[in-house]
């Protein structure tokens, strides 16, 4: 997003959530250059994955392992039980724990990891995914919430990659969603792991967009609430 893109910033609604959702859906496995860029134009890549070779990133490849490991034995979508934090150590620094809320068109972010808080300036953990989007205003709202709509319906590993905003000192970040079922509910967790890729030096202007977009309170989204 750009400097003063504030007032053009509108949060999705369900009904924009879900068409993209279903775009994502319509696809098995890479998802057309044209469909991901009409989400937005700093996606760089939406893919239903099936095997860790398609993944660029180790720490990438080895939770999907876990993951499919997991629901080979248990003959479904893994439950959210049978994830044992000291089994994840490989990855646990880049991990998000997000709980679902109405059907996958939000969630709360349970877990949040210490490497994504670190190079996303805030560690959001207790806040929903539109809580966080509306506070910063983030171009990649949109993405956001219809990947996860989009892996609630069809329970399965999605990867995205998409080009950082310019006041975050990274350059993009890899990302894969896991469901993670609970009991006869086949996707009522998201086990995320977010990879931070480069780091671009930030301006004074881009450490006040910072401030600005990242680190105000809360409340300051949200001015009829107060």
């Amino acid at each position: 997003m750009n400097r003063g893109d504030d007032e053009a910033w509108a949060d999705p609604s369900d009904a924009e959530i879900e068409a993209a959702a279903d775009r994502i859906r319509s696809f098995e496995g890479e998802v057309e250059r044209e469909t991901v860029r009409s989400i937005d134009g700093s996606v760089e890549r939406i893919a239903w994955i099936s095997r860790p070779a398609q993944l660029p990133d180790a720490r990438l490849c080895f939770l999907l392992e876990h993951w499919q490991a997991i629901a080979s034995a248990q003959g479904g979508v893994p439950d959210r039980h049978a994830i044992d934090v000291l089994d994840l150590a490989p990855a646990i620094g880049n991990l998000m724990m997000l709980e679902v809320e109405r059907d996958g068109f939000d969630a709360v972010y349970r877990v949040y990891g210490t490497v994504v808080a670190a190079r996303a300036a805030r560690d959001w953990t207790g806040f929903r995914v539109s809580e966080m989007n509306r506070t910063t205003r983030t171009p990649l709202a949109l993405l956001y919430r219809a990947c996860y709509r989009a892996v609630f319906h069809r329970p399965a590993p999605l990867y995205t990659e998409h080009i950082s905003p310019p006041y975050l000192d990274v350059r993009s970040w890899q990302r894969l969603i896991l469901p993670l079922a609970d009991g006869d509910r086949p996707c009522s967790r998201f086990l995320v792991c977010n990879v931070p890729i480069g780091h671009r030096s930030l301006s004074e202007e881009d450490l006040e967009e910072l401030e600005r977009r990242i680190q105000r309170p809360l409340l300051q989204a949200y001015p009829s609430t107060v």
